[in-house]
């Protein structure tokens, strides 16, 4: 019969740590979103409406572009949320009244812990299912409204450069261009063609393939050795066909960044099977360059060769060493694969690690609790950022698998968090 009162009172606490909890990340998710939004966003609306789209197309196009910076946000948010939430208790010294009553610190880090854990499954979710499927949305209904309005991704007044061709325009008019100037150079011949007027036309909507018709264009032509060598002709028309797949905003790409777990999977296992012939291959290229090596010794030994012959092997074999590095080769999309699988659990699991890194707090008793929390959590945001900024640009730079790499900001955090929380017990 006494445990009842006693269950009941921790209930009671529990709900409302996770209320204060729920209430401070709705204010943080709502401050990381926008942060993620303006940088993310803005600059796809400001395209958007510069071609005169509906609002209602705009505010889907937005929308699906949302999930690719939740991810973010939802780690950041808990991190924010649990430090402010810490911080208000113990500057009112709430945190210490609950010491008091004989309730050990734990009972006030379950509830954060467990909201934590929730929120890690809420983001592989997004990371690992709604993502892939808004990308996939996303680039269909692009292809659509670029049918629609095939100078969607040429605005007036610009400079474009599509393959080894740069193209120069003026004002832009539903599929009509105006003030043209295309620049391009082919085995060794300079081409500049002028025309007043063009007409764009998309003709392979997958691969992003236009037609651009000019309208009495004049053509110049010159030779990159010879500059006196020139020729100048007038069409009444000319046609070019133009490849605007590199130009489609990186948000359509079905990069390795918007592919579900179980499609990087089968990636990594495709390119493991290439990376592995390229391993085995190089490791046979040494095996050849000692025996060759070998060879020469034996031959000077035996008076067969002189010592030109030795120095003139070895130092074809360096220049074989240098060609082929000192490490078998590590194929570039097995590595990006390997780095985008394991981030969608780094990001996941960074809800826990990142709350776990602010029990410490309730330790300090601080002015202004819930203001110092949110700076506090600020910082450690922006170094878990640039951690896994940085770890993400060295995994092209190793010669192993990344995923101990990626993981190491998770790791990082978690360590310095358990070794701060056992560190305070023991003060206490």
């Amino acid at each position: 019969m006494s445990d009842k009162p006693t269950r009941g009172r921790f209930m009671l606490l529990y709900r409302f740590i996770l209320i204060q909890f729920l209430q401070n990340f709705a204010v943080a998710f709502s401050f990381f979103f926008c942060i993620f939004f303006i940088n993310s966003i803005l600059l796809l609306v400001q395209r958007i409406l510069l071609k005169n789209i509906d609002l209602m197309t705009m505010l889907e196009m937005v929308a699906l572009s949302m999930p690719q910076f939740l991810i973010y946000t939802f780690p950041f948010a808990s991190l924010a949320a649990s430090s402010m939430v810490l911080g208000d208790l113990g500057s009112s010294n709430e945190l210490l009244a609950i010491r008091s009553s004989g309730i050990a610190s734990s009972r006030v880090y379950r509830p954060l812990i467990a909201a934590s854990i929730v929120l890690s499954f809420v983001t592989f979710f997004f990371a690992d299912v709604v993502l892939p499927w808004s990308s996939v949305v996303y680039e269909e209904r692009l292809q659509i409204l670029m049918q629609e309005m095939p100078t969607f991704e040429i605005e007036s007044n610009t400079v474009n450069t599509v393959g080894n061709i740069v193209l120069q325009n003026g004002e832009t008019e539903g599929n009509i261009i105006h003030d043209i100037v295309l620049l391009s150079e082919e085995e060794g011949e300079n081409r500049t063609v002028l025309s007043e007027r063009g007409t764009l036309t998309l003709i392979d909507s997958w691969n992003y393939i236009y037609s651009l018709r000019l309208e009495n264009p004049e053509i110049l032509i010159t030779d990159s050795d010879d500059i006196e060598s020139y020729g100048l002709s007038h069409a009444d028309s000319a046609e070019f066909f133009l490849d605007f797949s590199e130009q489609i905003p990186s948000l359509t790409s079905s990069a390795p960044v918007n592919l579900s777990s179980r499609d990087l999977i089968s990636g990594i296992a495709e390119r493991s099977e290439s990376e592995r012939a390229d391993m085995l291959s190089w490791h046979e290229r040494r095996e050849e360059e000692k025996l060759a090596l070998s060879e020469a010794l034996k031959a000077v030994s035996r008076g067969e060769e002189d010592g030109s012959y030795l120095i003139s092997t070895i130092a074809e074999t360096d220049s074989e060493i240098q060609s082929r590095g000192d490490h078998p080769p590590r194929n570039f999309y097995s590595q990006y694969y390997k780095a985008e699988l394991t981030k969608k659990f780094v990001l996941s699991a960074a809800c826990f690690c990142l709350t776990l890194i602010t029990l410490p707090l309730s330790m300090f008793r601080v002015k202004h609790g819930k203001l110092t929390g949110f700076a506090i959590s600020l910082l450690i945001a922006v170094a878990y950022w640039y951690m896994l900024f940085a770890v993400q640009l060295e995994i092209f730079n190793i010669h192993s698998s990344p995923y101990l790499l990626i993981a190491l900001p998770d790791i990082l955090i978690t360590v310095i968090a358990l070794l701060l929380i056992m560190r305070f017990r023991k003060a206490r």
